[in-house]
């Protein structure tokens, strides 16, 4: 059984950075933090899936909150929309769900 190799105070810190700035989009864990080949500073690979890609502020804010939190290791942060038919592959083989889209009543990425 896959596990996400977080301390529950890294996975919340992890989870409120994403709902902050990504509620509507699913997240997937990939990598050494879900395959087990983990040590204490290795990095967080998470696949940011959506309709469209991130916009650039979207990126840089999401970047900037989990550089100045309290993990102990990096986020690489993947654009779904970004990435070539193989490498989505090889993450749809072992990740975990991190954050299923919710939908916000006020969702500010709602046209006016």
């Amino acid at each position: 059984m896959k596990k996400l190799h977080l301390s529950e105070s890294e996975k919340n810190i992890v989870e409120h950075i994403l709902q902050k700035h990504i509620p509507q989009r699913v997240v997937w864990a990939f990598g050494s933090r879900v395959h087990g080949n983990v040590k204490p500073y290795s990095d967080l690979d998470l696949a940011i899936l959506g309709d469209v890609p991130l916009n650039l502020a979207e990126h840089a804010d999401l970047a900037d909150d989990f550089s100045e939190s309290d993990l102990p290791f990096k986020v690489d942060l993947v654009d779904w929309n970004q990435i070539d038919d193989g490498f989505q592959q090889i993450i749809r083989e072992n990740h975990l769900i991190l954050q299923e889209k919710t939908k916000a009543k006020n969702d500010h990425n709602q046209p006016q």
